[in-house]
């Protein structure tokens, strides 16, 4: 099983981009120009290699460069990453869930809520792993291992849960 990673300051110079986040489109499942997404609680982007082709990279290059892994760096893969939006009126909607990826990485976007985070279960869903939801915090995890997030707060983009969801496909 692939070991959890948590890389402090994923981004560089995140205070020049921490705007430019916000003004990407988000959409409900509903709304959604892409309706085979699945389903998720929230707000949810476009995927960024469609929209946002300089973000899109810069976070492959981000992965690469910190994420310390050889399953990260001796393997080719493909991510498809995508911001999401969720407000605490979403908290009730959410539930522990596994991803149908290799890896998934969720990188904190909004001002530290040390009251939020991202949750880590067993297979009784027990809780085993709470990792604070630290602004520009990047978590990479086996998605196989249940989780789920941990307190959905705000009541819209500017003080709300938005986070970078990466989804990484070995090939």
């Amino acid at each position: 099983m692939f070991n959890t990673i948590i890389i402090e300051n994923f981004f560089d110079n995140f205070e020049m981009m921490e705007k430019e986040f916000k003004k990407i489109p988000l959409f409900s499942k509903e709304e959604h120009p892409d309706q085979d997404q699945g389903s998720w609680p929230g707000k949810r982007s476009e995927p960024l290699v469609k929209t946002n082709v300089f973000l899109w990279q810069l976070i492959v290059k981000e992965i690469l460069q910190k994420g310390n892994s050889e399953l990260l760096t001796q393997r080719p893969w493909k991510v498809n990453s995508v911001l999401h939006l969720r407000l605490q009126e979403d908290d009730e909607k959410d539930w522990i869930h596994t991803d149908p990826d290799d890896l998934t990485m969720i990188v904190f976007l909004s001002k530290t809520n040390l009251k939020s985070g991202l949750n880590l279960y067993d297979e009784s869903h027990q809780e085993t792993v709470n990792i604070k939801y630290v602004q520009n915090r990047a978590v990479i995890f086996d998605s196989k291992r249940l989780h789920k997030s941990g307190l959905n707060f705000g009541d819209n983009i500017d003080n709300g849960r938005l986070t970078l969801n990466s989804f990484i496909n070995y090939v």
